[in-house]
């Protein structure tokens, strides 16, 4: 019944927001395609369509030295940027600018609009949630304490997200909507509470710093979390869409984000996309990759409130 009450708040939200003048929906998604289109290239294409998302970051985007984001963006009549052989943005707009490192663009959404995205797979090796439940992977030792975890989740990814925030702090001096899609390899200090963890959904209260510091630094909000409060009733977890065997052992998680700041923007839902109704908000069948995709929808107006 709370999801319920949750989709009818964002129904009158909506039916409200397109009354007001000068506003736009716009609808973001992060989205790991898992090497390039996991299961299905062809249902991977089919995921962004049906979605309705306008601006996609995506995450391992490339098979076999084929970049499989921008083939679905160019069937599509779309932009793509890519900025590594695993990150790539594409848009239903044009993109006018980049940032620096390639991680971000600016993009025109109508006239005299625009907004900033941003999107980053940070580095899986090692992978703490995995070496604080006892689960050995690619050789990075075991952790017990939350400290432990901090510090290599900091070591390992800490150098790529201060370079993002710097450019996110110089692309919000252009007072214009900024958002930030990836996949963190990393949960979010947000989920890893006490409370979560006396409800069994993860090991200890860890202070994750990688969406701490993005919040903290540079003022962003991670919209599902926003709309949806409560870590233990809303876990929104993206890891995994595999199955757990008895030689396989899981952790699931929230490791997929959409992250947005402005002054000008209304967040109206965020969606998981994936597999199955007991995890997921829109329901794929077939779906093809290992991780549930996130799609949130926000209204812009044409000036900052």
């Amino acid at each position: 019944m709370m999801r319920l009450h949750w989709y009818l708040l964002g129904f009158l939200f909506i039916c409200c927001s397109c009354t007001q003048k000068n506003s736009y929906e716009l609808q973001v998604m992060s989205f790991n395609i898992w090497v390039g289109g996991g299961n299905s290239i062809e249902k991977t294409a089919e995921v962004i369509v049906n979605s309705g998302a306008h601006i996609v970051g995506i995450q391992e985007a490339t098979r076999n030295g084929s970049n499989t984001a921008v083939a679905i963006a160019d069937s599509l009549g779309w932009y793509s940027h890519p900025s590594n052989n695993s990150a790539t943005i594409i848009s239903k707009y044009p993109i006018v600018k980049t940032s620096d490192s390639g991680k971000g663009v600016k993009i025109q959404t109508g006239k005299n609009q625009f907004v900033w995205m941003f999107n980053v797979h940070l580095y899986y090796c090692p992978y703490e949630p995995y070496q604080l439940n006892g689960i050995e992977y690619c050789g990075g030792p075991l952790l017990s304490t939350a400290s432990e975890a901090i510090e290599s989740a900091w070591r390992t990814r800490g150098e790529e997200v201060t370079l993002i925030l710097r450019e996110i702090k110089e692309a919000q001096n252009d007072n214009c909507p900024v958002f930030l899609t990836g996949d963190f390899n990393e949960p979010s200090w947000l989920d890893w509470t006490e409370n979560a963890a006396k409800a069994n959904l993860c090991k200890m209260r860890v202070e994750w710093p990688a969406t701490k510091n993005f919040q903290l630094q540079a003022g962003m909000k991670d919209s599902y979390r926003t709309l949806y409060p409560d870590e233990v009733e809303y876990p929104g977890h993206t890891w995994t869409t595999l199955p757990e065997t008895e030689k396989y052992r899981e952790v699931p998680d929230r490791i997929d984000f959409v992250f947005y700041w402005g002054g000008n923007i209304s967040l109206s839902r965020s969606q998981i996309v994936g597999e199955s109704g007991k995890f997921s908000d829109i329901v794929i069948e077939d779906y093809p990759s290992d991780h549930r995709a996130v799609l949130s929808t926000f209204y812009i107006s044409s000036s900052p409130s």
